[in-house]
Protein backbone atom coordinates (compact mmCIF):
# COMPACT_ATOMS: atom_id res chain seq x y z
CA UNK A 1 0.00 0.00 0.00
CA UNK A 2 1.34 3.44 -0.93
CA UNK A 3 2.12 5.62 2.04
CA UNK A 4 0.50 9.07 1.97
CA UNK A 5 2.22 11.89 3.84
CA UNK A 6 0.95 15.35 4.70
CA UNK A 7 3.07 16.75 1.88
CA UNK A 8 1.62 14.22 -0.56
CA UNK A 9 -1.90 15.28 0.33
CA UNK A 10 -0.81 18.89 -0.02
CA UNK A 11 0.72 18.22 -3.44
CA UNK A 12 -2.42 16.51 -4.67
CA UNK A 13 -4.33 19.73 -3.95
CA UNK A 14 -2.07 21.90 -6.05
CA UNK A 15 -1.52 19.63 -9.03
CA UNK A 16 -3.01 21.41 -12.06
CA UNK A 17 -4.35 18.15 -13.48
CA UNK A 18 -6.38 17.01 -10.50
CA UNK A 19 -9.47 18.93 -11.54
CA UNK A 20 -9.58 21.20 -8.50
CA UNK A 21 -8.85 24.88 -8.23
CA UNK A 22 -7.86 26.52 -4.98
CA UNK A 23 -8.24 30.16 -5.91
CA UNK A 24 -8.80 31.67 -2.48
CA UNK A 25 -6.53 31.50 0.51
CA UNK A 26 -9.49 30.61 2.69
CA UNK A 27 -10.06 27.42 0.68
CA UNK A 28 -6.53 26.17 1.33
CA UNK A 29 -5.43 23.99 4.25
CA UNK A 30 -2.81 25.52 6.57
CA UNK A 31 -0.12 23.17 5.24
CA UNK A 32 -0.64 24.51 1.72
CA UNK A 33 0.19 28.04 2.87
CA UNK A 34 3.67 26.98 4.00
CA UNK A 35 6.96 27.25 2.17
CA UNK A 36 9.42 24.38 1.81
CA UNK A 37 13.07 25.32 2.36
CA UNK A 38 16.28 23.45 1.56
CA UNK A 39 19.73 24.90 1.11
CA UNK A 40 19.38 28.05 -1.05
CA UNK A 41 15.99 27.01 -2.41
CA UNK A 42 12.40 27.75 -1.42
CA UNK A 43 9.39 25.93 -2.88
CA UNK A 44 5.96 27.55 -2.69
CA UNK A 45 3.40 24.75 -3.32
CA UNK A 46 0.33 26.97 -3.65
CA UNK A 47 2.05 29.19 -6.23
CA UNK A 48 3.82 26.23 -7.86
CA UNK A 49 6.94 28.38 -7.71
CA UNK A 50 10.62 27.73 -6.94
CA UNK A 51 12.92 30.46 -5.64
CA UNK A 52 16.72 30.33 -5.74
CA UNK A 53 18.38 32.73 -3.31
CA UNK A 54 15.02 34.47 -3.05
CA UNK A 55 14.58 34.91 -6.81
CA UNK A 56 11.78 33.14 -8.72
CA UNK A 57 12.86 30.88 -11.56
CA UNK A 58 10.95 29.18 -14.35
CA UNK A 59 10.10 25.55 -13.63
CA UNK A 60 7.87 23.49 -15.90
CA UNK A 61 4.70 21.95 -14.49
CA UNK A 62 5.87 18.34 -14.82
CA UNK A 63 9.29 19.14 -13.36
CA UNK A 64 7.60 20.83 -10.40
CA UNK A 65 5.38 17.76 -9.85
CA UNK A 66 8.39 15.43 -9.99
CA UNK A 67 10.28 17.60 -7.51
CA UNK A 68 7.34 17.71 -5.11
CA UNK A 69 6.86 13.94 -5.33
CA UNK A 70 10.52 13.35 -4.46
CA UNK A 71 10.44 15.85 -1.60
CA UNK A 72 7.29 14.21 -0.23
CA UNK A 73 9.06 10.86 -0.04
CA UNK A 74 11.18 12.28 2.79
CA UNK A 75 14.42 10.49 1.97
CA UNK A 76 12.87 7.33 0.50
CA UNK A 77 13.60 6.09 -3.00
CA UNK A 78 10.73 6.73 -5.44
CA UNK A 79 10.50 4.28 -8.32
CA UNK A 80 10.26 5.46 -11.90
CA UNK A 81 6.90 3.73 -12.20
CA UNK A 82 5.53 5.59 -9.18
CA UNK A 83 6.82 8.94 -10.46
CA UNK A 84 5.22 8.41 -13.85
CA UNK A 85 1.93 7.29 -12.26
CA UNK A 86 1.78 10.27 -9.92
CA UNK A 87 2.98 12.95 -12.30
CA UNK A 88 1.25 11.80 -15.48
CA UNK A 89 -1.80 10.46 -13.60
CA UNK A 90 -2.02 7.09 -15.31
CA UNK A 91 -1.17 8.22 -18.83
CA UNK A 92 1.05 5.87 -20.79
CA UNK A 93 4.32 7.74 -21.37
CA UNK A 94 7.86 6.75 -22.29
CA UNK A 95 10.48 6.71 -19.54
CA UNK A 96 12.43 9.31 -21.52
CA UNK A 97 9.79 11.87 -20.50
CA UNK A 98 10.67 11.32 -16.86
CA UNK A 99 14.38 11.58 -17.57
CA UNK A 100 13.80 14.92 -19.30
CA UNK A 101 12.09 16.29 -16.17
CA UNK A 102 14.84 14.95 -13.90
CA UNK A 103 17.42 16.70 -16.10
CA UNK A 104 15.43 19.94 -15.89
CA UNK A 105 15.41 19.77 -12.09
CA UNK A 106 19.13 19.11 -11.95
CA UNK A 107 19.77 22.09 -14.21
CA UNK A 108 18.12 24.57 -11.88
CA UNK A 109 19.65 22.88 -8.82
CA UNK A 110 23.01 23.74 -10.36
CA UNK A 111 25.85 23.18 -7.90
CA UNK A 112 23.39 21.42 -5.58
CA UNK A 113 22.31 18.89 -8.21
CA UNK A 114 23.85 16.09 -6.15
CA UNK A 115 20.88 16.12 -3.76
CA UNK A 116 18.78 14.48 -6.49
CA UNK A 117 20.30 11.02 -6.72
CA UNK A 118 19.73 8.22 -9.18
CA UNK A 119 19.50 4.81 -7.48
CA UNK A 120 20.33 2.25 -10.22
CA UNK A 121 17.56 -0.24 -10.80
CA UNK A 122 15.27 1.43 -8.25
CA UNK A 123 14.48 5.05 -9.05
CA UNK A 124 15.34 8.47 -7.65
CA UNK A 125 16.05 9.90 -4.20
CA UNK A 126 15.84 13.46 -2.87
CA UNK A 127 18.72 13.36 -0.37
CA UNK A 128 18.20 16.57 1.59
CA UNK A 129 16.22 17.49 4.68
CA UNK A 130 13.60 20.21 4.23
CA UNK A 131 12.00 22.65 6.64
CA UNK A 132 8.51 24.08 6.53
CA UNK A 133 7.72 27.70 7.36
CA UNK A 134 4.91 30.19 6.92
CA UNK A 135 5.87 32.39 3.98
CA UNK A 136 6.65 36.06 4.39
CA UNK A 137 4.92 36.78 1.11
CA UNK A 138 1.51 35.84 -0.17
CA UNK A 139 2.51 32.91 -2.37
CA UNK A 140 -0.60 33.19 -4.51
CA UNK A 141 0.45 36.68 -5.56
CA UNK A 142 4.16 36.07 -6.12
CA UNK A 143 5.11 37.50 -9.48
CA UNK A 144 8.34 37.61 -11.50
CA UNK A 145 10.72 40.32 -10.39
CA UNK A 146 9.88 43.75 -11.82
CA UNK A 147 12.38 46.06 -13.45
CA UNK A 148 15.20 47.48 -11.37
CA UNK A 149 14.24 50.36 -9.11
CA UNK A 150 16.49 53.35 -9.63
CA UNK A 151 17.87 54.48 -6.24
CA UNK A 152 18.27 58.14 -5.39
CA UNK A 153 21.34 59.46 -3.65
CA UNK A 154 20.50 62.53 -1.59
CA UNK A 155 22.59 63.33 1.44
CA UNK A 156 21.25 62.36 4.82
CA UNK A 157 21.36 64.34 8.02
CA UNK A 158 24.07 63.35 10.48
CA UNK A 159 22.10 64.44 13.53
CA UNK A 160 22.21 61.80 16.23
CA UNK A 161 19.04 59.70 16.38
CA UNK A 162 19.70 58.29 19.83
CA UNK A 163 22.60 58.26 22.28
CA UNK A 164 25.93 59.06 20.63
CA UNK A 165 25.29 57.17 17.39
CA UNK A 166 25.29 58.90 13.99
CA UNK A 167 23.98 57.70 10.65
CA UNK A 168 26.12 57.74 7.51
CA UNK A 169 25.88 60.72 5.17
CA UNK A 170 26.14 58.73 1.95
CA UNK A 171 29.67 59.90 1.11
CA UNK A 172 31.74 56.83 0.31
CA UNK A 173 28.95 54.56 1.56
CA UNK A 174 26.82 52.45 -0.77
CA UNK A 175 23.10 53.23 -0.28
CA UNK A 176 20.98 50.45 1.17
CA UNK A 177 17.46 49.64 2.24
CA UNK A 178 17.71 49.03 5.99
CA UNK A 179 15.55 46.13 7.15
CA UNK A 180 14.96 45.77 10.90
CA UNK A 181 12.98 42.67 11.87
CA UNK A 182 13.62 40.16 14.65
CA UNK A 183 12.56 37.22 12.45
CA UNK A 184 15.57 35.87 10.53
CA UNK A 185 13.38 34.23 7.85
CA UNK A 186 11.65 37.54 7.21
CA UNK A 187 14.96 39.40 6.96
CA UNK A 188 16.41 36.89 4.51
CA UNK A 189 13.20 36.82 2.47
CA UNK A 190 13.25 40.58 2.14
CA UNK A 191 16.92 40.54 1.21
CA UNK A 192 16.23 38.08 -1.61
CA UNK A 193 13.33 40.14 -2.93
CA UNK A 194 15.32 43.38 -2.87
CA UNK A 195 18.36 41.77 -4.45
CA UNK A 196 16.14 40.50 -7.27
CA UNK A 197 15.36 44.09 -8.27
CA UNK A 198 18.90 45.38 -7.84
CA UNK A 199 18.64 46.91 -4.38
CA UNK A 200 21.15 46.37 -1.60
CA UNK A 201 19.78 45.51 1.84
CA UNK A 202 21.31 45.84 5.29
CA UNK A 203 19.70 43.47 7.80
CA UNK A 204 19.32 43.93 11.56
CA UNK A 205 17.38 42.11 14.27
CA UNK A 206 16.81 45.20 16.43
CA UNK A 207 17.25 48.99 16.46
CA UNK A 208 20.17 48.49 18.86
CA UNK A 209 21.97 46.30 16.31
CA UNK A 210 21.41 48.93 13.64
CA UNK A 211 22.66 51.80 15.80
CA UNK A 212 25.88 49.91 16.52
CA UNK A 213 26.74 50.16 12.79
CA UNK A 214 24.71 53.21 11.79
CA UNK A 215 27.67 55.48 11.05
CA UNK A 216 28.77 53.17 8.22
CA UNK A 217 25.34 52.90 6.60
CA UNK A 218 23.48 55.26 4.28
CA UNK A 219 19.79 54.25 4.43
CA UNK A 220 17.74 54.92 1.32
CA UNK A 221 14.77 53.97 3.45
CA UNK A 222 13.86 51.81 6.43
CA UNK A 223 11.66 48.73 6.42
CA UNK A 224 10.64 48.29 10.06
CA UNK A 225 8.71 45.60 11.86
CA UNK A 226 6.43 47.06 14.51
CA UNK A 227 7.28 44.58 17.25
CA UNK A 228 11.02 44.62 17.91
CA UNK A 229 13.14 43.70 20.95
CA UNK A 230 14.18 46.57 23.17
CA UNK A 231 12.46 49.32 21.18
CA UNK A 232 9.41 48.98 18.95
CA UNK A 233 9.59 50.01 15.32
CA UNK A 234 7.14 52.83 16.05
CA UNK A 235 9.25 54.16 18.94
CA UNK A 236 12.42 53.89 16.88
CA UNK A 237 10.76 55.89 14.10
CA UNK A 238 9.72 58.52 16.66
CA UNK A 239 13.34 58.76 17.83
CA UNK A 240 14.53 59.31 14.27
CA UNK A 241 11.97 62.06 13.66
CA UNK A 242 12.74 63.80 16.99
CA UNK A 243 16.43 63.78 16.09
CA UNK A 244 15.64 65.28 12.67
CA UNK A 245 16.79 62.14 10.89
CA UNK A 246 14.04 62.06 8.30
CA UNK A 247 14.40 58.96 6.20
CA UNK A 248 11.32 57.35 4.62
CA UNK A 249 9.92 54.35 6.49
CA UNK A 250 7.79 51.40 5.43
CA UNK A 251 6.26 49.46 8.32
CA UNK A 252 5.47 45.75 8.20
CA UNK A 253 3.61 43.80 10.87
CA UNK A 254 1.88 40.51 11.47
CA UNK A 255 -0.06 41.97 14.40
CA UNK A 256 -1.36 45.27 13.09
CA UNK A 257 -4.39 47.16 14.37
CA UNK A 258 -5.98 50.45 13.37
CA UNK A 259 -4.45 52.66 16.12
CA UNK A 260 -1.01 51.26 15.30
CA UNK A 261 -1.30 52.02 11.60
CA UNK A 262 -2.78 55.46 12.26
CA UNK A 263 0.11 56.32 14.57
CA UNK A 264 2.64 55.19 11.95
CA UNK A 265 1.06 57.18 9.13
CA UNK A 266 0.70 60.31 11.28
CA UNK A 267 4.41 60.04 12.08
CA UNK A 268 5.17 60.15 8.37
CA UNK A 269 5.43 56.49 7.34
CA UNK A 270 5.18 55.90 3.59
CA UNK A 271 3.20 52.70 3.99
CA UNK A 272 1.98 50.23 6.61
CA UNK A 273 1.77 46.62 5.31
CA UNK A 274 0.51 43.51 7.06
CA UNK A 275 2.05 40.04 6.69
CA UNK A 276 1.89 38.00 4.55
CA UNK A 277 3.00 40.72 2.18
CA UNK A 278 2.32 40.86 -1.53
CA UNK A 279 5.81 41.30 -3.04
CA UNK A 280 4.67 43.93 -5.51
CA UNK A 281 2.99 45.96 -2.74
CA UNK A 282 6.25 46.02 -0.80
CA UNK A 283 8.35 46.90 -3.83
CA UNK A 284 5.92 49.68 -4.75
CA UNK A 285 6.13 51.07 -1.22
CA UNK A 286 9.93 50.94 -1.23
CA UNK A 287 10.09 52.61 -4.64
CA UNK A 288 7.81 55.36 -3.37
CA UNK A 289 9.92 55.71 -0.22
CA UNK A 290 13.15 56.02 -2.20
CA UNK A 291 11.60 58.62 -4.50
CA UNK A 292 10.79 60.68 -1.38
CA UNK A 293 14.26 60.36 0.12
Amino acid sequence: MQRTTDLQRQHSLVSPSDGRNLDSKEDQPASLQQTIHFRRFSVLPSARQVLVDGRPIEVGGRAFDVLMTLIEARGAVVSKRELITRVWLGLVVEEINLRVQISAIRRFLGKDRGILKTVPGRGYLFAEDVTMAKPLFDALCLAPAPERISPTSKAMSQRKPTGSRTIGSGEGVEPAVVVIDDDKDVREGLQGLLRAVGLRAELFASPKDFLAKASAIYPQCFVLDVRLPGCSGLDFHDDLVKSNVRRPVVFISGHADVPMSVRAMKAGAVEFLTKPIRPQDLLDAIQLAISHA
